[in-house]
Order: structure tokens, then sequence, then C-alpha cells
């Protein structure tokens, strides 16, 4: 009897390691719960995190996704006129088109470096696929008209370009995974910074040539505006270029020499040029002052360009934003056509003394105006701000994007 039992034992057990199983993950779609708009849900933030506790949706459609590699573990999302950047636990599963409903319960609503962000999202606990393929057409807008009330928001920019100075550079340093800044300008010699991240699939490319159309969202870092482009394919510039920025020096990567630019003291080691955002500006700008630790120095420090070629522009114009506080001598601009780019300026190179609008005082900006560089043609053109203090006076000085059109 006792082995008649194992026997049949032994043949169920052999039937039942026959048949294979899988089990299935269980699937828990959130309850719908009370609806909310997304207008409504950013109007709820009140500049700290809010973690939502119960069961409450919101529906939108995905604007940018993953997809390029320019953002990652997160997506943009649209409702209407308002937008809103998705931060997801993981990353994959949502793409531009999708309609989606979003249950808050777990999220928290924050804002980082001026970005309203849905964080914490899982997207198998909070996120249900309504339906795929609704894609939301761009907002045409121009440059002049990018501000951040248009946060996250896709947008569309026609006839735009990389300025000159760039167009040797590739979108980002592939190898590294270092973002890069752009600039993007339009005929009316508007501009707006471009971010292009390191880990994007078209990283190594050399950017585009010619000007055309941008598709891209509306970014922000801090209070300004910072675009995002959604895809290497929807950046269309294949058509001739327009005359732009020829160069541009804006400090915005802290640095007073980079792009080729020197420093050099004539006499007096210790006022030196400087980036600096002080008083609130969104942005760096170069600032130079004589006095240091409560002395004032008999100083001359000049702040020169790199060689320029404006040879084949027919009305190259110089502008740039100047401020400054305290007595002292102005700040004078100079350009010559035959500097080396390395020597002492006082004693190397022909130097033309060229005025230009002076800034108010009180640390007030202004625009030099537009500095006519025709009569300096050639491709060999330096233009130089120098500085000068005294043991008695000395004013500081503060100088911003520095632009050559044409």
């Amino acid at each position: 009897m006792l082995k008649k039992l194992i026997i049949v034992l032994a043949i169920v057990l052999v039937a039942i390691s026959c048949q294979k199983t899988y089990e299935e993950p269980v699937v828990v779609f959130p309850e719908k719960g009370q609806t909310i708009t997304m207008d409504s849900l950013l109007n709820l933030f009140n500049g700290y995190p809010i973690k939502f506790t119960e069961n409450m949706s919101m529906y939108a459609t995905v604007t940018m996704d993953e997809t390029d590699g320019n953002i990652y573990k997160s997506v943009y999302l649209a409702d209407g006129t308002r937008a809103l950047n998705l931060r997801l636990l993981s990353g994959g599963g949502l793409y531009v088109g999708d309609s989606i409903r979003v249950d808050l319960k777990g999220t928290v609503l924050n804002q980082y470096n001026g970005v309203m962000q849905l964080d914490s999202v899982d997207i198998d606990k909070n996120v249900v696929k309504q339906e795929v393929n609704i894609n939301k057409a761009p907002l045409v807008v121009t440059l002049d008209q990018l501000n951040t009330n248009l946060q996250s928001r896709l947008v569309k920019i026609e006839n735009v370009q990389f300025i000159a100075p760039q167009l040797h550079l590739t979108y980002a340093d592939g190898v590294n995974q270092e973002d890069y800044d752009f600039i993007i300008e339009d005929a009316a010699g508007n501009t707006a910074l471009i971010r292009n991240s390191g880990y994007s699939n078209f990283a190594n490319e050399l950017i585009a040539q010619g000007s055309g159309d941008l598709v891209c969202i509306v970014g922000v870092f801090g209070n300004s505006v910072q675009l995002l482009a959604r895809s290497f394919a929807e950046i269309d510039m294949t058509s001739p270029r327009f005359p732009g920025i020829q160069i541009l020096k804006n400090f915005d990567d802290e640095s007073i020499t980079s792009d080729g630019w020197l420093e050099h003291h004539v006499y007096g080691t210790e006022a030196i040029w400087e980036t600096s955002s002080s008083g609130g500006a969104a942005t760096d700008y170069a600032k130079i002052s004589n006095y240091v630790d409560g002395i004032k120095y008999d100083t001359e420090n000049w702040l020169i360009s790199p060689s320029v070629d404006i040879s084949t522009i027919s009305s190259p114009i110089l502008t740039f934003n100047n401020a400054y506080n305290y007595t002292g001598p102005v700040i004078e601009l100079y350009i010559s056509t035959d500097y080396d780019g390395t020597s002492n300026p006082t004693q190397q190179g022909t130097w033309t003394n060229v005025s230009f609008n002076l800034a108010p005082g009180a640390w007030a900006w202004a625009n030099s105006g537009n500095i006519d560089l025709t009569s300096f043609t050639g491709a060999n053109v330096h233009f130089a701000f120098k500085y000068t203090g005294t043991t008695s006076d000395g004013s500081t000085w503060e100088i911003d994007d520095i632009k050559i059109l044409g």
C-alpha cells in the first residue's frame, strides 16, 4: 500500500513539474479620485515642496521625452497653456504624444533652479496612458518673446542660427559627458541661450552651420531662459546664414580669459578683472576696481579681445554694456589692426581711442551704442578696455555682453 502511495505521489509531482507557471506582476492602477488641471496644480505651489498623500489625477500630454538623450529620467508635459517637468524615478516608457493620467499620490510638487517639477513619479504606479500619438503643435515665438512665463512650453523659433564664434564646436562633449551652452540669434540681433547635454545622442555632432528653425522646450535656470532642443531632427538649420554676431563675450562661463581674451597689467597688479554676479544679476559680468582691502592702488590694466576677422563684413558694429560707481578715471575703449595679441599694448601695435556711450554711474547699466568699425576693417582687429586708477581715486567698472555684429 505504501509503495503504491509513493508511486502516485511521484506521478503527481512529475505532472506538476511539467506544468510551467508564470507569475504575472500585479498591476495596481491608481484610483481616479479628484481631477485637477495643471493650472490648478501649479497654482498650489507656495514656495515650499508639496507632497500629495491622496489620490488626485491630472491629465496632460508628453511634449518632450528622453529618446535623444538630451534629458534623463524626465519628460515635459503640457495642458493648455501650462507646462510642467515630470521627474521620474526610472527612465523610459513615456514618449512624445502620449496622453496620460498622472495620479499625484506620493509625488512632490517642487521648484528647482526656477523650474516647476512634479518629482518622485513612478511610471508603474502613478501614470496610466490614455492615448498615443496625440502630438501638440509648438507655439511659434520669436527670440524677443521668450521669457520665463513660457516655462516648459514647447515652442518653435523660426529664422535663427548659432552665432559664428561657435560654429567650430560640437553640440556637447560626448566623450567626457560635459554639457555645452550655445547662443542662437535672429537677424534683428536678439539672442537666447540653448543648452545641450553631454549624454545626448548627438553630442559629438558639429552644430548646425546654417540658419533655420528650432523646436525646443523653454527651460529656465534661475531667472533666465535656457532652451532645450527636443530632438536632433528638429534643429533644422540648413538655409544660408544671415549677417550676425561675429564675436560674443558675456562672461557667463565665469572666466575672463576664455576664448582667447587677454588681461595685461601695464603697472600695478592689485586691480584685476574678475567675473561677478553681485547686485542680483541673472548672469555674470566682468568687473574691475583698484580699491582692494581698503587701499586704492596706482594701476593700469587692459582687457584685450582675441583677433577678429571682420574683413568680409560690410558694416561691422561693436556693442557692449557698461556700468560703474565711485569717482575716478573713466574706462576707455581702444581698437588696433596690428596688435600681435600678446605684447604690452602700450609698447606694441597702433591703438585708436574710440568714444562710446558711458553709463550714468551708481551701478546703472547702459549700452555703448553702435560703434562703427568700418574704418578698422581687416583680418586682425583687436579691441581693448583700458582701466586706470590712482592712489587717490578709482571707479569700479563693469562690462558685459560684448558683441561684434555684421
